[in-house]
């Protein structure tokens, strides 16, 4: 069956593929050309893949021709090997004709399971099979010779059921105790013929043979050996057919146990099918299960005493009552042989291997032998018996039938395949049919899979914009704005810039289902990203550029406060030469965390805000804003800054960065230590906490900011002149560049002591003697870390802006920023950074410049020389 929908599937897959590309790949489009357009290219490509599958069905059949004719002629003969390989090849080569001819297909030798049956000599192998109940078909042929009783099997037989195979081992096989040599080298033979035959999976389990009376009369020593002799067996197994396989382990001649024909020798022959053991629970192949081999003993013998009353109510003869009656005993004296037999075989810590086992069960072929009285042979003498009576050997068969055909058979999937031949025989079998039935269902399959995504975004799309238009419908009504609120405007903005193919997926992946010359996403991007521009400039940049006009409104009378929002509104009404993202992105942000949308309840919105204002500034990279500014107000606006002087201008220009830089603030709590709340506080009663230096104050602030900044000044101001406009340009600035770095010094010197002067103006220290008898005021006070002397360390040391080299004396250079490019940009504006190397680099006049840093440090030296303890 699966060989024909194998090529039923390989038929329709290349009717698929050669309709595919014969309809839909003209519709196939790279670029402005389509590649399968053409009738011959079409028609090559359909008669490449016709001729590939028929070549691999051709192969195929050349292949399985050879296979067959080595199955059937190819066995290599024996020569004058010293062991039984010819008579097994034999017996191989008959078995192997047998189920080809019965079964009529090619892969007969893997279409029913095998199994391989294992035991000492006198095991009751052969016995158990012959009476086993199964259907043996080819029986009559003579293909199978089943040898009852004594005598045992030579080499091996075949036995082939209507469900599985069945090969009979010579029990010397398994103990090579005949001629060692020989015995082994036919075991190795055998199981080299079944690799060479079912090369994936060459049985589907093993079926252990040990007989009752060997486990009740041996002794520990004998028992021992025949564990070691099997386990050899077992590991040869593993290593030879390099497969995990289930044991299953028959213990047979159950008949022997002492009234086991009293209490079982009524029961109908459905009953006498039924398997007596235990199989393993479990789904885990490789679990060792040995552990339960107790507790499941323990079971069955339960089962055997709880139906003891009934059986003794259904017997009359005295005998066999007391028979039937001491059995279950007779059955649980068994438990330690078995147990230690068990454990001492598959005990994962003695064996070399794995070996799983899948269950122990308990039999009877015939009845032969006298039964061994291990409990109550005492007391059947005093009822008139000295012994259990000889059995005949012509009884029936117990617990075989459902064993083989219930429980193993159906688990013939249990054992794994060799995954090298398994690997290679899969790749040999689909390797080729998978290409050519991935090529017509890639056909086939991309194409309406990209139409059905492309189709899927195209609806979704459309479903976004609908509802974008139902939420924003006064939004789009509306032709001016007045307002400034933002917040109305985040929702829709949103819903656009996170359409299907929105503004949002633009720097993503393509799907790979949508390509495949269908794809419409970049067309839907596009239309996506144009309605988010508009939407951008109608209700976001307009927005902006009136807060910015009420901004300047506002700040008309202060020019340095002015300069800022109107070099931004220019810029945001695309009347700048340069614009400056990341200087409008600053500004909005500082705008809208302290005055728009202030706290800790507004940070998504201020983030949501932050994103469409990067993404209208991009995509003015491709488009220019489209808005009239307020003329009037800009040339007002010029004219109070053309009232500014250079240094103003300087400054304004200065302040603009302060923001983005994220200065860290001096903190007087944190310097102060922990303690710091127990000697200070506040004289305004505020929290000391909050009481601090900004941190444009601090040495990091002046050496890793102000002063790169003042370096950059003098090119800042020629570049940003057109801010001032038309008065902007009637004068250089280069004359007046050489004062400009003193006073601006001067001034951020008079700023920097206004600011630690303010902080520690409103510092004071709690009362020392109001916490008596504790004195804990006064305790941290005078400890040796006291947060008083935290405190003035960190200012002395903050406002010591010259000290332990800093960046700023000139040969270590400023954070980021090349040494020799900052002291030329200082010295432009007439300011002298420490050093001569610097001095030297930079080409300045020491006659005309100052040492900055020291300036604006000499006003604290006197603080600083009162913590250092010197004069």
């Amino acid at each position: 069956m699966m060989r024909w929908v194998l090529r039923l599937f390989s038929l329709l897959a290349l009717a698929g593929f050669s309709a595919a590309v014969w309809y839909a790949g003209p519709l196939i489009r790279y670029a402005d050309t389509r590649p399968l357009g053409p009738v011959w290219l079409r028609t090559t490509i359909i008669g490449v893949a016709v001729a590939l599958l028929a070549l691999f069905y051709g192969i195929r059949f050349w292949q399985a021709r050879k296979a067959q004719k080595a199955i059937e002629t190819g066995i290599v003969r024996s020569g004058d090997r010293n062991d039984d390989s010819g008579v097994l090849e034999a017996r191989m080569s008959e078995a192997i004709a047998t189920l080809k001819q019965s079964s009529g297909r090619r892969n007969f030798l893997y279409e029913i399971p095998w199994y391989i049956i294992i035991g000492p000599p006198g095991a009751g192998k052969t016995t158990a099979l012959v009476n086993s109940g199964l259907k043996f078909p080819l029986a009559g042929s003579g293909n199978a010779q089943p040898l009852a009783g004594v005598g045992g099997t030579r080499s091996c037989d075949w036995w082939f059921t209507e469900d599985a195979v069945l090969i009979d081992t010579a029990g010397r096989y398994t103990t090579q105790d005949s001629d060692a040599e020989r015995d082994k080298a036919s075991w190795l033979g055998f199981l080299g013929l079944l690799k060479k035959y079912r090369t994936r999976q060459p049985i589907n389990g093993v079926i252990l043979a040990i007989s009752v009376a060997d486990l009740i009369g041996f002794d520990d020593q004998q028992l021992d050996a025949h564990v070691t002799e099997i386990r050899s067996r077992l590991r040869e197994l593993h290593e030879t057919l390099k497969i995990q396989f289930p044991v299953y382990l028959l213990l047979t001649k159950a008949d022997l146990v002492a009234g086991f024909m009293d209490y079982f020798g009524d029961f109908d022959e459905a009953r006498r099918r039924k398997v007596w053991g235990a199989t393993f629970q479990t789904t885990d192949r490789n679990r060792n299960m040995v552990s339960e081999t107790s507790a499941e003993f323990d079971a069955l013998a339960r089962q055997l005493a709880d139906e003891i009353a009934d059986r003794l109510q259904d017997e009359t003869d005295p005998v066999a009552r007391i028979a039937i009656f001491g059995f279950p005993a007779q059955f649980a004296a068994l438990r330690t042989r078995v147990v230690r037999f068990v454990t001492s075989l598959f005990d994962a810590s003695r064996a070399q291997v794995n070996v799983s086992l899948r269950g122990l069960y308990f039999s009877s072929g015939t009845q032969e032998g006298t039964p061994i009285d291990q409990v109550l042979g005492a007391i059947g003498r005093n009822f008139g018996s000295a012994s259990q009576a000889h059995l005949s050997g012509t009884g029936k068969s117990f617990f075989l039938h459902d064993l083989l055909a219930k429980v193993i058979f159906p688990e013939a999937g249990w054992v794994s395949f060799d995954r090298t031949a398994e690997r290679r025989a899969r790749l040999a079998r689909f390797g080729s049919l998978a290409a050519i039935a991935l090529a017509a269902f890639a056909a086939l399959g991309v194409l309406g899979l990209s139409y059905f995504a492309n189709e899927s975004l195209i609806g979704s799309t459309r479903q976004a914009m609908a509802q974008y238009r139902d939420g924003a419908d006064s939004l789009l009504r509306s032709t001016t704005v007045t307002d400034v609120d933002l917040e109305n405007v985040i929702g829709p903005l949103d819903q656009l810039r996170n359409l299907p193919a929105g503004y949002e997926t633009a720097g993503q992946t393509k799907p790979i289902e949508e390509s495949f010359g269908l794809s419409q996403r970049e067309r839907l991007l596009s239309a996506s990203k144009s309605a988010y521009r508009q939407a951008l400039e109608r209700s976001f940049r307009s927005r902006l550029l009136v807060q910015a006009e009420r901004t300047i409104q506002a700040k008309m009378a202060d020019p340095i406060a002015l300069y800022e929002p109107l070099k931004i509104y220019l810029m945001l009404g695309g009347k700048a030469p340069k614009v400056d993202d990341e200087l409008i992105v600053s500004w909005m942000k500082q705008d809208w965390e302290e005055n728009r949308y202030p706290g800790e309840n507004n940070r998504e919105g201020r983030a949501q805000l932050e994103k469409h204002l990067r993404a209208m500034l991009a995509l003015d990279d491709a488009y220019d804003p489209v808005f009239e500014l307020n003329q009037p107000l800009v040339e007002a606006a010029q004219r109070s800054l053309g009232r500014m002087s250079l240094a103003d201008r300087a400054s304004a220009l200065i302040r603009s960065a302060v923001y983005a830089a994220k200065l860290q603030d001096f903190s007087v709590a944190a310097k102060a230590g922990p303690e710091a709340q127990l000697l200070f506080e506040r004289m305004d009663g505020a929290e000391l906490a909050d009481l601090g230096v900004p941190g444009l104050y601090t040495k990091a602030g002046f050496n890793g900011f102000y002063l790169p900044q003042l370096s950059r000044i003098a090119q800042m101001l020629v570049d940003d002149q057109w801010v001032l406009g038309g008065g902007g340009e009637q004068g250089g600035i280069d004359q007046d560049l050489p004062r400009l770095g003193p006073e601006l010094i001067d001034r951020y010197g008079k700023e920097f002591a206004s600011a630690w002067n303010g902080a520690l103006d409103q510092l004071k220290f709690k009362a020392m003697l109001k916490d008596k008898p504790q004195y804990i005021t006064l305790s941290a006070a005078a400890s040796p870390g006291s947060p008083l002397d935290r405190l003035f360390t960190a200012i002395a040391d903050e406002t010591a802006l010259t000290k332990d080299g800093a960046a700023f004396a000139g040969d270590t250079g400023t954070a980021q920023q090349d040494p020799v490019v900052m002291a030329k940009g200082l010295a432009r504006i007439g300011l002298q950074i420490a050093g001569g190397k610097s001095q030297s680099r930079a080409g300045a006049s020491s006659s005309a410049t100052q040492n900055a840093g020291a300036t604006v440090e000499a006003q604290f030296r006197p603080f600083q020389a009162l913590v250092s303890g010197s004069s």
